[in-house]
């Protein structure tokens, strides 16, 4: 019961961090920042740096955050800064560990192995390579992103 209440806490601190907003980051064009003068890279994406500069090749200047083991995924946690919120890349050892861990999210990522989640902002989560990337947010741009860059979300809501 005690390893429970200390997961349940550990992973509340996990998620403070993954739901936050920090306006640190901008796009490099003006106006509509996806559809004026911005191309996305449709490059290999297998780890975190490949997605980070897919990223940054796509118009959007990123600043890591904290790297460190994560609370609800068994991967290496690595959060950046993109516009006003936090992205989480979680890279895993190879794609067979990674596509084991996105099993343990429901459809609609309200649960993650045997924890409910009541997350405060729309839930978004994509795999693509050695990696799970995880958005919590509503900005029309950054999904359209996520999505080019990763393909469609296999869990969150839309």
């Amino acid at each position: 019961m005690k390893r429970l209440i200390l997961f349940i806490v550990t992973l509340c601190i996990g998620i403070s961090f993954t739901s936050c907003t920090k306006n640190t980051v901008s796009k490099v064009s003006t106006g509509n920042p996806l559809l004026e003068n911005s191309t996305i890279v449709t490059s290999k994406i297998g780890n975190t740096e490949e997605f980070i500069k897919s990223l940054e090749k796509s118009g959007y200047k990123t600043k890591t955050i904290k790297q460190d083991n994560n609370r609800f995924l068994s991967g290496t946690l690595t959060l950046i800064a993109i516009n006003e919120t936090n992205i989480g890349i979680y890279e895993y050892k190879n794609n067979q560990e990674m596509e084991q861990d996105s099993k343990t999210i429901s459809s609609d990522a309200s649960m993650i192995g045997y924890t409910i989640y009541d997350w405060k902002a729309t839930p978004h989560f994509y795999k693509k390579g050695n990696i799970i990337v995880s958005y919590f947010g509503d900005n029309k741009e950054i999904i359209e992103t996520l999505e080019k860059l990763l393909g469609q979300q296999f869990a969150g809501m839309a």
